[in-house]
C-alpha cells in the first residue's frame, strides 16, 4: 500500500481550516481522516485539528479489530467522544463558540476497508475502471435530491447548497455513517469539498487511472486543478494506492 497527502489554503480563504491524518495502529491497520472546519463559524481550524489529534492518539495505540461490528462500533464511539471534546472546548472559551467540523475517512484493516463520514467531504473508490463515491453528502440539498424535490443539476446552484445536516462539535452529541466497503478498490481518495466541489468527476477519474503518472503526480495534478478552477476553498486530499509499495506523507 502507498499513499500521498496534500493540503493547501487555496486562493481565497485567509486560513486553512482543513486538517488530516494518516496513522497506523499496532496491527498496522491504516486510518485516514480529512476534517474540514465549518466555514462561517469561529475557530473551524481548531475544531478540525482537535479531531485529528484525538484520533491520532487513540488509534496509534489500538491493538487491532476482531470483526466488522468491532470496527463500526469503534468508529461511531470515537466520533461521538471526539465531537464532545470539541463541544466542551466551545463552552469553555468564547472564542471557540459555535466551532465545528466535518469528518470523513477510511480505515483499511486486515479484515477489510471501512468508511466513516459526517458532512460533505468525500471518500471515493476506484476499481474495475470506475470511480465511485463511497460516502453520502450530509447536506440540505442532498436531502432534497433524495426526496426528488430538486435534481442534482439544480443542486449545483441552490442557495442552500452549502448547508450541512451532520457535523461534529457544534452540539453535545453527534452521529456519523460507518460501514464496510464492498468489493476491491485499487485506489481510495479522501478529500475535502475544496477538491470535489470544483474538480469535475471525469478529471478525477482520468487522473487516478493514468498509468503513466506516479501517485505523487496524480495527487499534485488534482490539487493544481482545484486551484486553477479558482481555489475558492481550502483543499485537502489523500490518495491511496492499495497495490503500491511505499508511503509518502
Amino acid at each position: 500500500m502507498e499513499f500521498f497527502s496534500l493540503t493547501d489554503i487555496g486562493l481565497v480563504r485567509k486560513k486553512n481550516q482543513d486538517s488530516y491524518i494518516t496513522v497506523y495502529n499496532e496491527n498496522h491497520d491504516l486510518l485516514v481522516l480529512v476534517c474540514d472546519g465549518i466555514g462561517g463559524h469561529k475557530a473551524g481550524e481548531v475544531a478540525s485539528s482537535e479531531i485529528v489529534k484525538y484520533f491520532g492518539e487513540v488509534f496509534s495505540s489500538h491493538k487491532g479489530f476482531r470483526d466488522d461490528e468491532d470496527v463500526i462500533t469503534y468508529l461511531k464511539y470515537h466520533v461521538r467522544v471526539a465531537s464532545n471534546i470539541v463541544y466542551k472546548m466551545s463552552l469553555e472559551n468564547s472564542e471557540y463558540e459555535g466551532m465545528g467540523t466535518t469528518i470523513t475517512g477510511i480505515l483499511i484493516s486486515s479484515i477489510g476497508s471501512y468508511v466513516v463520514n459526517a458532512g460533505d467531504s468525500r471518500v471515493y473508490g476506484y476499481g474495475n475502471h470506475e470511480l465511485h463515491q463511497l460516502t453520502k453528502d450530509h447536506t440540505y440539498v442532498n436531502e432534497l435530491i433524495d426526496r426528488c424535490i430538486i435534481t442534482p443539476e439544480q443542486a449545483k446552484t441552490h442557495p442552500k447548497r452549502h448547508y450541512l445536516t451532520r457535523f461534529l462539535g457544534v452540539y453535545e452529541d453527534a452521529s456519523c455513517d460507518a460501514y464496510k466497503v464492498s468489493g476491491f478498490n485499487e485506489y481510495y481518495l479522501v478529500c475535502s469539498d475544496g477538491l470535489h466541489g470544483y474538480v469535475p468527476y471525469e478529471f478525477i477519474k482520468k487522473t487516478i487511472e493514468d498509468r503513466n503518472m506516479s501517485l505523487i503526480s496524480k495527487t499534485t495534478t488534482l490539487l493544481k486543478k482545484a486551484i486553477s478552477e479558482g481555489g475558492y476553498d481550502n483543499i485537502t486530499l489523500v490518495l491511496i494506492n492499495m497495490t503500491g509499495g511505499n508511503k509518502h506523507e
